[in-house]
Formats: C-alpha cells, sequence, structure tokens
C-alpha cells in the first residue's frame, strides 16, 4: 500500500485537530473500545518466551523457519498470545473456523481490543475429528498445522507469507481443545515503534490522542486512516466461508506538518507532529460512528518507501445515556 503512495503537493493548511470531514456531527459520539478505554492504552515492544509448552515448540518453530529463509527470528507477543488463546476457544464454542467470529469483528480491531498495537496478520487453523474427542496430542496438532502452513504454494500460499514476512517483528500462538475440536491461531505482528499511547481527549467522547516514539532510526511518515461500519453478527456458515480478510481502504491520510506531502487520491491532513529523538503525536476528532482503522507507517532516513509498523482500531458509537468523560 505504502509504494508511491505519497508525493510532493503544495501545503495544506495546519490542522491540530484533525475531523474526518468538516461537517459536524449530527449526534454526540462515544468511544466504546478499545476495552477498556476508561483510561489510556498503552503498548511497548514486548519481549520474552511463552511459557505453554505447545505455544513455545510453534514459536522455536517459526523462528528456525525463519532462519531458514534467511529471515531475523520475532520475539514473543504475549498480549497476542493472549488472544490466541481466547479466540481459538470461543471458535470451539461457537463451532466456527478461520478469522472470525459470530460477532463479525475483523482480526485487526480484535487485536487492538486487546490493547495490541502492533500491525496484524493472523493464521488460523482447525481440526475436527471423527468420534467424541481428540485422540492426538495437541503438540503434535500444533506443529502438524503451521507445518500444513508453511508448506503452502504460490498463490494461495498466505499463511506460509505470514510466517516468512520479512516485516514481522512479534508473534503470539494460541491455541484450544475440547471434545473432537483443535485450533491454532498464529497471531503475527510488525512493530517499529517504541511505545504508542492512544486516549480520549477534549469534551466529545468520539476524539482522540495519540503519542509515540518510533525505533530507534526510525521516524513517522505519515497515518491512514479507513472507516468502516460497525459490525453485526454472521451466521456459522457466513464465517465458515470466509477464508482470507483484509485491512480497510483507507480515506484520509495524516501527514507531518511541512511535510510537503500529500496521498495520491485521498484528501491529506497536515496534523502529525513529528518530534526529537523519533517522538510524534496527533489529535483526531471522529465524526462519525464505525470502525475507525489507523496504521501508522514509519520509514528511516535515505529509505524510498515507509513500512507499516502500528495500527490500531477504534469502535465508536452514538452515545447512550450520560456523556462520557474525557
Amino acid at each position: 500500500m505504502a509504494k508511491g503512495w505519497l508525493r510532493p503537493l503544495p501545503a495544506l493548511a495546519l490542522l491540530t485537530a484533525c475531523p474526518g470531514t468538516f461537517v459536524a456531527p449530527p449526534s454526540r459520539l462515544a468511544l466504546v473500545a478499545p476495552q477498556p478505554f476508561s483510561a489510556a492504552v498503552v503498548d511497548g515492544f514486548p519481549d520474552g518466551r511463552p511459557t505453554d509448552p505447545v505455544s513455545a515448540a510453534v514459536f522455536d518453530q517459526i523462528n528456525r523457519d525463519r532462519a531458514s529463509a534467511g529471515l531475523s527470528p520475532v520475539r514473543w507477543d504475549e498480549k497476542a498470545a493472549s488472544l490466541a488463546s481466547d479466540y481459538t476457544r470461543a471458535q470451539i464454542q461457537e463451532g466456527t473456523f478461520g478469522h472470525f467470529l459470530l460477532d463479525g469483528v475483523p482480526p485487526y480491531a480484535r487485536l487492538s481490543r486487546r490493547g495490541d498495537l502492533g500491525m496484524g496478520t493472523e493464521n488460523s487453523a482447525a481440526y475436527i475429528f471423527f468420534g467424541d474427542y481428540v485422540d492426538v496430542p495437541p503438540l503434535k496438532l500444533a506443529l502438524d498445522s503451521h507445518r500444513g502452513m508453511l508448506d503452502e504454494a504460490p498463490p494461495n500460499d498466505g499463511h506460509r507469507r505470514a510466517i516468512l514476512d520479512p516485516a514481522a517483528t512479534h508473534v503470539g500462538v494460541g491455541w484450544s481443545q475440547s471434545g473432537r475440536n483443535f485450533r491454532l491461531a498464529e497471531e503475527f505482528t510488525a512493530r517499529l515503534f517504541d511505545w504508542l499511547k492512544v486516549d480520549r481527549f477534549g469534551p466529545d467522547g468520539s476524539a482522540i490522542t495519540v503519542k509515540g516514539r518510533a525505533l530507534s532510526g526510525m521516524q513517522i511518515a505519515f497515518v491512514s486512516v479507513a472507516r468502516q461500519d460497525l459490525p453485526s453478527g454472521l451466521s456459522r456458515e457466513a464465517v465458515n466461508s470466509r477464508h482470507t480478510y483484509s485491512y480497510p481502504n483507507p480515506l484520509y491520510a495524516l501527514v507531518p506538518a511541512g511535510s510537503g506531502l500529500r496521498a495520491g487520491g485521498l484528501i491529506s491532513l497536515r496534523c502529525v507532529t513529528p518530534s526529537v529523538r523519533g517522538r510524534f503525536s496527533f489529535d483526531y476528532i471522529i465524526d462519525e460512528p464505525g470502525l475507525w482503522t489507523f496504521v501508522l507507517y514509519f520509514d528511516r532516513k535515505g529509505e524510498s518507501q515507509a513500512r507499516p509498523g502500528a495500527s490500531f482500531t477504534v469502535w465508536v458509537d452514538e452515545e447512550k445515556g450520560p456523556s462520557v468523560p474525557s
């Protein structure tokens, strides 16, 4: 998405709080996710080791596979792993498989609801056995599931490309087994930030402020903004027939003030404020209900192409009851 996306254009007026449109919202809006949004959502650059032996075996195999392909290892993402465990458990309870549950929430929104602000890519695998129970050890099922994804051949090799994505910096692995069902999820994330904070601001419950610091040597390039309708429930048949997903197409681009850049074909708003040592900030006033997804792109001095290195989705609905405190 980033290649050829930005080009120099005459400067626009500086905006300190970028709105989605220039029309006042018809009713008060409220942020209801990520959860909990009673306090700021803060994420960093995690590291460590999984404690679950099955997840640890898959994690180690992922890094062996990446090493064989000449790629850097990924670090352990505990938030993503916790999400993967809960997600696979819900899949078994609902009788679903793939990338959605019956609530229709897309994977990237599910990830940021957990407070994980990395740019996500999800791998999902399922075994449904005949009989009343699974008679194969979960370690074997997990490794077989991973091996099956790695053995995919182009062009139908989305799982393999996620495992061997050079941009991935982290992964969380989770699994569940119950009755005759086994599920595995690998949640890859790309992080080009040292820390990132999303919070409310102002009297309107749908305004957000974002602050962060890029990894050493990196800087914020731009932020894409996309909107979708709020998710509605899906039937089990609809969920199980969806084999792929993608991030939504952006409507706006937020660019640094004074950068002389504008996103081709999109409204570009100069409201990102870069600072020293990779720090940056921007405010955004959301003026319509929906799922609003922000993808942050970063670059290194001398690089010709910006890379996605953070993402978060906020769920905005019409306010019910008293105003949401800022």
